[in-house]
């Protein structure tokens, strides 16, 4: 694991991979529309080696192995690497690793990530390492977060409580998190600069749910849990978390259809081949 992605590790390796971990159930409903989409653009996985990039809590890894794939998940989670060993039953090699410097013993076919290429310190070196592990013709598809006010469900619980945050930097541009791809023709560049040819960003939208049942209420307690929302209250103290919970009930109760509050998600759905 390298230096420079070493913030990023802690965090996942840490307590928002345990949180993660905790969540796996929110959190796949949560991201069911891109999951979906994004094993259409795959397509047939059989008898293919594949690499999941940053698998998480290993839904992914499940649908690729279902599907016939020699599936190989590399995160730097322990906490979301142990609940994918459950999930898949031995049916796929998990490797704790940071992708942006792991080399397999053998190249793969495809590599795949589900919102797991965002955090990484130096994308263009991480792209060139992932295609180290693909066999030239093969390809790399991901999906990653397009810019935030197309993102409702950050837009919109970020609105309600802004002014209770207390004053920050604004964030450097471009720097390893959700959006730190979102820029299409930057992302673009830095995969043709890495050696992947015939790249096709896509943009795709979906509802992201934030709470199959429960209402507001159940929704609230998400938003408060996971996300830039979650992470920009974590700062405030209790008097001021009270009001941003009400503030939030307020915001997400027009998006409760009978018990499943869903907001909008906009994201880049992204297809490129190893130069031959």
């Amino acid at each position: 694991m390298t230096t420079s992605n070493q913030p990023q590790i802690e965090l996942w390796d840490g307590r928002v991979g345990e949180k993660w971990a905790a969540m796996q159930v929110s959190l796949d409903a949560m991201l069911a529309g891109a999951t979906a989409e994004l094993a259409l653009r795959v397509g047939a996985v059989n008898g293919c080696r594949l690499l999941d990039i940053g698998c998480g809590n290993g839904e992914t890894c499940v649908l690729w192995a279902d599907g016939g794939a020699h599936v190989t998940g590399v995160d730097v989670s322990a906490a979301m690497l142990a609940v994918a060993e459950k999930r898949t039953q031995g049916k796929v090699r998990l490797v704790k690793a940071d992708a942006s410097t792991w080399l397999g013993d053998r190249l793969f076919d495809l590599a795949v990530s589900q919102f797991g290429v965002m955090f990484f310190s130096d994308p263009a070196q991480a792209f060139r390492n992932i295609a180290a592990n693909v066999r030239p013709g093969g390809r790399f598809i991901f999906t990653c977060w397009r810019d935030v006010e197309q993102n409702q469900w950050v837009r919109l619980p970020m609105g309600a409580v802004r002014d209770l945050l207390p004053a920050a930097p604004a964030p450097l541009p471009h720097a390893p998190g959700p959006f730190a791809l979102a820029d299409q023709e930057r992302l673009a560049g830095l995969l043709q600069s890495a050696g992947w040819t015939r790249v096709n960003i896509m943009p795709f939208d979906f509802p992201v749910c934030v709470a199959t049942d429960g209402g507001v209420d159940a929704a609230t307690r998400f938003v408060m849990q996971i996300g830039p929302t979650s992470a920009a209250l974590a700062e405030v103290d209790k008097p001021a978390r009270a009001v941003a919970q009400e503030r939030l009930k307020a915001a997400l109760a027009p998006y409760d259809a009978a018990g499943r509050v869903s907001l909008g998600g906009a994201i880049w759905v992204v297809e490129s081949v190893r130069q031959e």
